[in-house]
């Protein structure tokens, strides 16, 4: 029995190690999300201020801001496709943490039960050999 309970403690720090670097790596992905999320407000901020100067302009300006605010926007939509990836592979985590805590709460469950069982095994063992061999016998 006693190796039992061992190999379950065994896997349930193994589960605890599989949600460890799975927090890791969500808390990895969220600092990404972060990242871009406030890239992609100072995309705005500069898209804003493009279309709010006026004036008189040359041809080569209007084409020179054209040509700038489409590549902004270019990189607004590679910004918001890494937002929508990153938000679901933070999900996808956050379903692997869960799973991998289910799995380590199982593996200590079923170690305490083992232990439960081995104790009341040995408590039961110790009450037959004290029963078999009482310790005041009389000689008569």
């Amino acid at each position: 029995m006693g190796k039992q309970v061992k190999v379950f403690d065994l896997l349930s720090k193994k589960q605890s190690l599989h949600v460890f670097r799975n927090q890791r790596k969500k808390n990895q992905l969220l600092e990404e999300l972060r990242l871009a999320t406030a890239y992609q407000k100072q995309l705005h901020e500069i898209l804003n201020t493009m279309y709010e100067t006026e004036g008189n302009k040359t041809v080569s300006q209007i084409r020179s801001e054209n040509w700038y605010k489409l590549k902004i926007q270019d990189e607004l939509v590679s910004v918001r496709n890494k937002i929508d990836f990153l938000t679901i592979e933070i999900k996808d985590q956050g379903i692997q943490i869960a799973l991998a805590s289910e799995k380590k709460r199982k593996f200590e469950e079923k170690r305490n039960q083992l232990k439960k069982i081995d104790t009341r095994n040995r408590e039961n063992k110790r009450e037959t050999m004290s029963i078999a061999h009482p310790t005041n016998r009389s000689k008569f």
